[in-house]
């Protein structure tokens, strides 16, 4: 079978080594070429150097690194801020400078922000040191300019090695920043080969925003806890005055709010306030202006109070305030009675008569933490097409599955995992120990991943799984969908052939692959093409792929088990498909034995290549479907539906008189073996007379010592008599008459009633005259 349909090629993981497995580190001289030839493009796009707009000098040598980059309010006017800090690089050998000499290089800021008066000085926020490279140059200063430049010093030289200066750009005083980037622009002489460009180094927004996040929420059935983290992207986002709502939905109110714990910045529980009101929740803040943005969590805590309004699953608070929000709703926690479910998320499509099958990952869910309870089971039963993967290669009693179990929220694995009924259908999750197996506060869940089926032959549609169990789930879980593995078609189904015809051309078969590899060369992969009793192959057919890439080998015909009568078209699969395919069998020629009713052709298509499940895994479970249906398909190959040759239903009149062996056939006097007679009330015709006189040639009335059959037949219809049985059989419709067929003098006898419905005559029977007139239809 192919790997597609059997998933048995192992997974590989590649690893890559780099030369070997050597670490390679780049040194910090080697930046230099990477920053001077870099676009702003190129820099925008590596961190942590993204705040770098454009080098303006020709041979600058350096670069700059963005260590962070704020997000400020347009409404900080004469406040002081803080804007990113950012690192520049001097690359080895860049100053020779002697020791009392210095190199300089201007930091000027943008319109909206000043230097304060303090820039640079002892104790001040804004500053610049070195942060790496050795004790050269021998010294860095800084000194404030004007308004909205600063010059950097830096004396000595850096022959000895690359170095780091750190300027952090704190205390600056915002005069009413436009909205928009905010780049800093570093000059220096062109000969000093210093970095030079634009650095951004803080976004300005018009408007801060609010950031709600719900942690550590919580499932249940009557009490919630959880933390509401509030992040604000700048200062004062949380405005005085605009406070934020969350108001729950129908069936829960809020319990309390609980102790504001800081995360960073100044809003803190005495200047946060938090009240709740039956469903609604309000957080503001008070009137005191932040220079930095806040972050805390409060502690919340609601309950059901109303569990017909109460609906199960997410509870989804509604968020609303004058503050700028980035949710509009919240999900605070997950509502539901002790209980769960099974889903799968991702049904997959599987092929019948073939193992080794994965069905949708199946996913087992408590309602609410705390609902799975040690000592209680979880059951998935398979419908009667389908068995466990491990039931069908190891038997009814195997325990484990194939592919793999996760769990999540403290959901611990099921102990045991077993297969029960009498056919293993039904796939068992047991948890040991008394009280809950979920040791967290949330709904836990257990996910079968890549489990397998095998499918039986002739399964097709949605296949299902029963829910059941002590654990309280029940329901039905779709897994898969199973589609036919191969198909049967005749391009001359209708075609009709006369009885006892010894050479019938009934054009080309067509078998076609439902999905790539549904025929097997697993096990034997042998496919059969089996006529039903009676008919068998004139000639060995052309058997040939019209269709795919499936490769095929050793096409013969023969008589199934030795039988003699019923014909079977051999074939081997050498190589499966990678492309679901067709095979045609054309040159059809049938040999058509008297004794096939009336009606259809069905042609079976078997074999383990073809049905591979009907033929191999464990005893116990292969053998019920052995027994059962083994054909991967069927179909009606032609009809039959006329006469031989040389047979016909002209009218007929046949007199018989009671005790005498002379009868007359249309005034033609006939002698018979054992005449009519008449027991316990009933009229006795000898039944091989009868036919005779209706047109039955003798070679169409056929006895089978074997089986005690008597066989006629008469154009179109088939009439089989057991001896000793009441079993009457006209065209296959088996009738059970009133009385046994017994014989006289070796010749099979039935009330005349009887003789009329099988040879479809109409008798009648004169007391007087002790005569049975016998008249064709």
């Amino acid at each position: 079978m192919s790997n597609k349909i059997h998933n048995k090629q192992t997974n590989k993981n590649n690893v890559y080594d780099i030369q070997g497995g050597e670490k390679k580190v780049m040194k910090k001289s080697t930046k230099k070429v990477i920053n001077v030839a870099a676009s702003a493009a190129l820099l925008a796009g590596i961190a942590p150097v993204a705040g770098v707009l454009a080098p303006t000098a020709a041979h600058a040598s350096g670069s700059f690194d963005v260590i962070s980059v704020p997000t400020l309010s347009s409404s900080t006017s004469g406040t002081a801020v803080d804007l990113g800090r950012v690192n520049i690089n001097i690359d080895r050998y860049t100053l020779n400078n002697s020791a009392t000499d210095a190199t300089y290089l201007t930091v000027t800021l943008p319109s909206g922000f000043e230097f304060a008066s303090n820039a640079f000085a002892v104790g001040a926020p804004t500053s610049v040191s070195i942060v790496d490279g050795t004790s050269q140059p021998a010294g860095v200063t800084a000194t404030r300019i004007n308004a909205t430049s600063a010059r950097i010093a830096i004396t000595g030289s850096n022959q000895g090695d690359d170095i780091t200066l750190g300027l952090i750009l704190n205390g600056i005083v915002s005069t009413g920043p436009s909205s928009g980037d905010v780049n800093v622009t570093f000059s220096a002489d062109p000969t000093s080969g210093l970095p030079t460009g634009n650095v951004k180094v803080a976004t300005v927004v018009s408007s801060g925003q609010v950031a709600l996040e719900a942690r550590d929420v919580q499932s249940s059935s009557s009490n919630f806890n959880f933390n509401l983290r509030v992040t604000e992207s700048v200062a004062n986002s949380l405005k005085s005055g605009n406070a934020i709502k969350l108001k729950l939905p129908s069936g829960f109110e809020w319990s309390a709010a609980g102790a504001v714990t800081p995360l960073y910045g100044t809003l803190s529980s005495n200047n946060v306030s938090a009240t709740v009101n039956g469903d609604t929740l309000t957080i503001a803040s008070n009137g005191v202006s932040r220079s930095a943005a806040s972050s805390f969590d409060l502690a919340l805590n609601f309950t059901v109070t109303d569990e017909d309004k109460a609906k199960d699953g997410d509870i989804t608070a509604t968020v609303s305030g004058n503050s700028s929000i980035n949710v509009s709703s919240l999900v605070v926690g997950t509502y539901g009675q002790y209980g769960g479910g099974v889903t799968v998320a991702s049904p997959t499509t599987v092929v019948a008569g073939q193992d080794e099958q994965k069905i949708g990952n199946v996913v087992v869910k408590e309602a609410v933490a705390g609902s799975f309870i040690g000592g209680r089971t979880v059951t998935l039963q398979l419908p009667e097409g389908a068995r466990w993967q491990s039931v069908y290669t190891g038997g009814e009693n195997t325990t484990g599955t194939t592919g793999s179990i996760e769990t999540s929220n403290g959901l611990r694995t099921p102990d045991e995992i077993k297969y029960t009924g009498t056919d293993g259908r039904t796939l068992r999750l047991t948890w040991n120990g008394t009280g809950a197996v979920n040791t967290s506060n949330k709904a836990g869940s257990i996910t079968l991943k890549d489990v397998e089926v095998a499918v039986q032959p002739g399964f097709t549609g949605d296949l299902n799984a029963t829910v059941a169990g002590s654990q309280g789930l029940t329901g039905t879980v779709k897994l898969a969908t199973a589609v036919s593995g191969v198909s049967l078609t005749a391009t001359n189904a209708t075609y009709n052939i006369a009885i006892g015809t010894d050479n019938a051309s009934i054009g080309d078969l067509m078998i076609k692959e439902g999905a790539a590899g549904a025929l097997t060369d697993d096990g034997s992969g042998l496919v059969e093409v089996l006529l039903p009793a009676g008919v068998t192959f004139g000639s060995t057919p052309t058997v040939s792929v019209t269709g795919g890439d499936l490769r095929i080998r050793n096409v013969s015909v023969d008589t199934y088990n030795n039988s003699g009568t019923q014909g079977v078209l051999r074939f081997y699969v050498d190589s499966e498909s990678t492309t679901a395919s067709t095979i045609t069998v054309s040159g059809v020629n049938l040999r058509i034995d008297r004794t096939v009713p009336q009606g259809d052709i069905v042609a079976k298509v078997q074999g383990d290549g073809a049905a591979y499940t009907a033929y191999h895994g464990f005893g116990d479970v292969a053998d019920v479907w052995n027994s059962s249906y083994k054909y991967a398909a069927q179909a009606a190959i032609a009809t039959i539906g006329t006469a031989p040759a040389g047979e016909t239903d002209n009218a007929v009149t046949a007199i018989y008189t009671i005790g005498s062996t002379a009868y007359t056939v249309n005034g033609q006097t006939r002698t018979a073996e054992v005449a009519p007679y008449v027991e316990n009330g009933r009229t006795y015709l000898p039944v091989r007379y009868v036919a005779e006189a209706l047109g039955v040639s003798q070679a169409n009335i056929l006895f089978d010592k074997a089986t005690s059959v008597v066989t006629m037949i008469k154009g179109d219809r088939v009439v089989q008599l057991k001896l000793n049985t009441n079993q009457l059989t006209i065209n296959g419709s088996t009738i059970n008459m009133d009385v046994k067929a017994v014989t006289k003098a070796n010749r099979t006898v039935l009330p005349i009633a009887w003789v009329g419905k099988a040879l479809d005559a109409v008798i009648q029977y004169d007391a007087a005259a002790k005569t049975v007139t016998v008249n064709s239809k």
